[in-house]
Order: C-alpha cells, then structure tokens, then sequence
C-alpha cells in the first residue's frame, strides 16, 4: 500500500504556535487547506474523514482506505465547519476510544471533552489502523517519545506498528 495522503482542513484562525500540523506542511503527503467565514469549503478528496461519529477505525480493514481527511480547528468549531464543506463527504471514520494526548491542554474554563488528541496524534493513529505506521509525522513534534510510550498498551492491542503480526 502507498503511503495515506493526509488532507487537512484548517481554521484560519488556529494559532500558529499551538499547530502541531504546521511543522509538517512541506510534506509531500499532505495537503493543508484554510477556512474562515461563511463561504463554502471545497468537498475533501480523501478516502475517509476522521469524525467523532464515525466507524471505529479498528473495525475496518487496512486496505480499505489510502487517504485521511482531518478538520483542525478548535472542538467547538469543527460542526459548523463540516456545514460548510461541499459534499459528499468522505466516509467517516473514528479513532477507537482510549489512546491519550501528550500534549499539554490548558483550557481556562475547563471544557474540552475527554480523550482529545493533538492532531499529528490523530493523523498518526489513522495512519496506523491504515496500514502505515510512519513514525517521521511525530519527527517535528515535542512530545513525539511521551505520546508512543503512552499509548504502547493501545499498539499492542491493537498489533499496530512494531507490534504488527503482519511483519
């Protein structure tokens, strides 16, 4: 299988500093588009887009898809955002619960939902239920070793990467 192509559908608005995307922007296996305001988003050309209420990415077969549509803006957004984009959508997908952030929130009024994920995290763990563990997309990233250690239980679960039985 070819690497996934990542898409990657970007507030405006995001704050460069905080990005964990924009690192990775040279990529050849990326594609960042912007949005702000009320126009229209042009339709995603992935073969999946990472949701919330998606199939459980541990449900589907690694083949199945080559391409990973992300939305990265902050949580309270990301409805009216997919308002916004031209369908038909990509087939919506969904990390499985339990794999943790190492990236350190800080939110003043305390209300980001549970089990949220930085999105280089996101993007990695879709990777891997794709079939590509590709450990250069953390390259860029600070907290690359904490977020593989945390999650190693979920690896092994789920034999992805190094704990893969298809080696």
């Amino acid at each position: 299988m070819n690497s996934p192509r990542y898409e990657i559908l970007m507030d405006r608005k995001e704050n460069p500093r905080k990005c964990t995307i924009l690192p990775q922007k040279e990529r050849q296996d990326f594609a960042i588009r912007y949005f702000a305001g009320p126009r229209p988003i042009p339709a995603f050309q992935s073969d999946c887009l990472l949701h919330i209420d998606g199939e459980d990415l541990s449900q589907v077969d690694k083949g199945t898809y080559e391409s990973v549509g992300l939305i990265d803006c902050n949580w309270k957004k990301v409805a009216g955002a997919l308002q916004k984009v031209v369908r038909p959508l990509p087939k919506l997908v969904r990390i499985p619960e339990g794999f943790e952030t190492a990236y350190p929130r800080k939110n003043a009024e305390g209300k980001d939902p549970d089990g949220g994920l930085a999105t280089i995290e996101a993007l990695f763990i879709a990777g891997a239920f794709l079939g590509k563990w590709d450990e250069s997309l953390l390259d860029k990233y600070h907290f690359k070793n904490e977020f593989l250690k945390l999650n190693e239980p979920l690896w092994k679960k789920y034999a992805l990467g190094p704990f893969s039985t298809d080696q």
